[in-house]
């Protein structure tokens, strides 16, 4: 379990992997939740281990000496004592009571700050304490060394693992040692930070892709996953990152224009990536839905900005329509990405995207408030086809999106259309309604639905 659990870290090779034939067959997209699968299953194995061990240590602290050399000569030389070793001995004298103690706790602390709650109010106690996986495995090949009930064979299962992981490491690092100079930050609101900064010559992507990012002026290696908001053809790289934890305040604050002024010039970042992720999927599907949550919605800006610049140079797509459906709280909560969708309207010469906003805000759906305000959005839409509230000719809606029948009218305007790709990122919440919505769809003999997402 600890040796396999490496492949699922190699993200260039995940990258690579999925451009190939492999990933008809292989869900590369899941590596995270599988690395998760194989991280629950090895724990509750370490507790039967552990316990099994246990009961071990209390049958040969009551066996004597001369007993235990004859069930393990390799290990035990019969000096004529009668006298067994203490559980204590066992425990902490010998390599393997002593390794798996020490095992014990490594892996209570990497577990806990694992955890959503410690990842959230603590990220770097949760970089700091899953770097301990070195440590991890030199205390594994000790603990098996001994040899007490079987020959050492750990090394055996890491070895092609460990190999694979090294090198897609290397690979990482190579690029990790570039600086890379920030050309323009803002502050935007909703606590969003924007950074320009300039794209290496040998920096090739696909829209919808996430790079990690580190800053050295904050103090720390740590590195953080971040979606690109520029499209391929761009000259230049941006991310928009939502200030949701100690890393990404800091980051804001080491941008805002005093910070600028007293460092006299915008503080350099480390790039890592690209790497792949199911939402780059997108111009596969004749027909292409993007549901965006929240700051879920950064990789659909970059795949909003690619389609609309492939159609204006008439370049083969296979997409033919994409509809965006862009779920937020209020109106002015990511006024950033309503500047990238107007860009969008005004450069779609030939309506390939047709976008949906929904404001939550307003919860009861029929009350007085919504009503007049739903009237006034429909007739300032039919008068001046822009939306009262974002400027947008996009249509805005109040209240949370019912995926089931916004899907179903698309089975019924594309009968001829297999297979329409569905992509979200946002708040588990909203990805689990999504993914309900197409999996009773599919039950019908009609196009099918296929889901990817991504939750934050």
């Amino acid at each position: 379990m600890y040796s396999y659990i490496l492949l699922t870290m190699c993200r260039n090779l995940i990258t690579f992997l999925r451009e190939t034939f492999l990933n008809q067959y292989i869900p590369f997209d899941a590596a995270v939740d599988f690395h998760r699968l194989i991280a629950n299953t090895a724990v509750i194995l370490v507790v039967l281990h552990s316990a099994g061990h246990a009961v071990n240590i209390y049958m040969f602290s009551i066996t004597p000496l001369s007993t235990l050399s004859c069930m393990f000569p390799k290990v035990f030389v019969n000096d004529g004592s009668e006298i067994p070793y203490k559980y204590y001995w066992w425990f902490f004298q010998s390599i393997p009571g002593s390794t798996g103690i020490l095992l014990l706790g490594i892996l209570a602390l990497m577990y806990v700050f694992a955890s959503r709650h410690f990842r959230r109010i603590s990220f770097r106690g949760f970089w700091l304490t899953h770097h301990l996986y070195i440590l991890m495995y030199i205390l594994i090949i000790l603990h098996s060394s001994f040899g007490l009930l079987e020959p050492p064979r750990f090394h055996i299962y890491l070895s092609v693992p460990g190999i694979i992981f090294v090198g897609d490491n290397l690979i990482s690092l190579s690029r990790k040692k570039r600086e890379i100079n920030v050309i323009k930050a803002e502050l935007l609101p909703s606590d969003v930070t924007y950074l320009k900064f300039e794209r290496p010559d040998d920096f090739e992507y696909k829209s919808g892709q996430w790079v990690r990012i580190a800053c050295l002026s904050l103090g720390t290696h740590e590195y953080h996953p971040f979606t690109l908001t520029t499209a391929p053809h761009e000259d230049t790289l941006s991310l928009h990152i939502r200030a949701a934890g100690p890393w990404t305040t800091q980051l804001r604050e080491l941008y805002s224009p005093q910070s600028v002024a007293e460092l006299n010039g915008y503080p350099k970042i480390y790039l890592d990536g690209p790497f792949g992720e199911g939402h780059q999927e997108w111009n596969k599907y004749e027909v292409s839905v993007l549901v965006g949550g929240g700051i879920g919605v950064t990789p659909f800006a970059s795949i909003l900005k690619d389609l609309v610049f492939k159609s204006s140079m008439n370049a083969k797509i296979m997409c033919k329509k994409i509809y965006f459906i862009w779920v937020t709280r209020t109106q002015r909560q990511f006024e950033w990405l309503a500047e990238i969708i107007r860009e969008v309207e005004e450069n779609d010469e030939h309506n390939l995207v047709s976008v949906h906003i929904y404001i939550t805000q307003f919860a009861e759906k029929f009350d007085l408030r919504t009503t007049m305000l739903y009237i006034c959005e429909r007739h300032f839409q039919k008068v001046l086809n822009r939306s009262l509230f974002t400027g947008l000719r996009s249509i805005t809606h109040f209240g949370r999106p019912q995926f089931e029948p916004f899907l179903t009218s698309l089975q019924e305007i594309y009968p001829e259309v297999k297979k329409v790709g569905v992509f979200s990122c946002g708040p588990p919440g909203m990805t689990k309604n999504v993914e309900k919505a197409c999996q009773i769809l599919n039950k019908r003999d009609q196009t099918q639905f296929t889901h990817h997402f991504e939750n934050f």
